[in-house]
């Protein structure tokens, strides 16, 4: 919903559950009753049935301009909402730090950020599969390609600490933050909590990575992937 800047109204939620564990079920609709009512939405139907565990949660909304992956333009400034790298952080040290293990297990939808920028973001995608593959989807929908800062990328000091920070930040995934492009005339826009991190380039058509990271200025490898859904191990 806030990576396609619409506000989120109605919810179906389907259950499938080996056994009816009372005080697992009183929970979990303790937190989903919270969470449906702290965003306004209603939960409008679904099913409960007997299996292996699965919960499958669909929700609905509205959004008077949807902000797809394919409108980013040669020249657009690519931004980022929040820190990155965080609960990729927390999943490999999991008591090191509370703020990254909330960003892991309670992630906060960017509704905040989504509902100022509705008028100036050309293209829009949650970071959940890692921050590379993500941008390289807004590339590919678009036909473009980007360069990027990481220096300009917002971290948590603890992940900074750890020797794999980088990869944490660039393919750790699970940040679900906003990552969105602008006119380079919108800027002066953009709400608190953005950060500009890089800008589209022309397509490259010879080229199947299509996002070049800079380090202080200089080019960098990177072969960090990100979560392929249907990847065969």
């Amino acid at each position: 919903m806030a990576a396609m800047c619409a506000t989120p109204k109605w919810a179906l939620l389907n259950l499938t559950l080996p056994k009816i564990d009372q005080k697992w079920f009183n929970g979990f609709i303790k937190g989903f009753a919270s969470l449906s009512a702290k965003y306004d939405v209603q939960l409008i139907g679904g099913d409960t049935t007997q299996g292996p565990l699965n919960i499958a949660v669909t929700v609905m909304g509205e959004t008077p301009r949807a902000i797809r992956r394919d409108g980013a333009q040669t020249n657009d400034l690519i931004v980022l909402s929040g820190e990155m790298g965080s609960a990729a952080f927390a999943l490999q040290n999991p008591r090191r730090s509370k703020v990254c293990n909330n960003q892991l297990k309670k992630p906060e939808p960017r509704l905040d950020i989504a509902s100022q920028i509705s008028d100036i973001a050309t293209a829009m995608i949650d970071v959940s599969d890692g921050l590379l593959a993500d941008l390289r989807h807004i590339c590919q929908a678009s036909d473009v390609a980007a360069v990027i800062e990481l220096t300009q990328i917002p971290v948590n000091p603890i992940v900074k600490k750890h020797k794999d920070w980088i990869q944490f930040v660039l393919a750790g995934g699970d940040d679900y933050q906003l990552c969105f492009t602008i006119n380079i005339d919108d800027e002066d826009k953009l709400p608190d909590d953005c950060h500009i991190i890089g800008q589209i380039l022309a397509s490259n058509t010879s080229s199947t990575n299509r996002v070049m990271v800079l380090n202080q200025h200089q080019p960098i490898e990177t072969d960090f992937t990100g979560y392929q859904h249907f990847k065969n191990d």
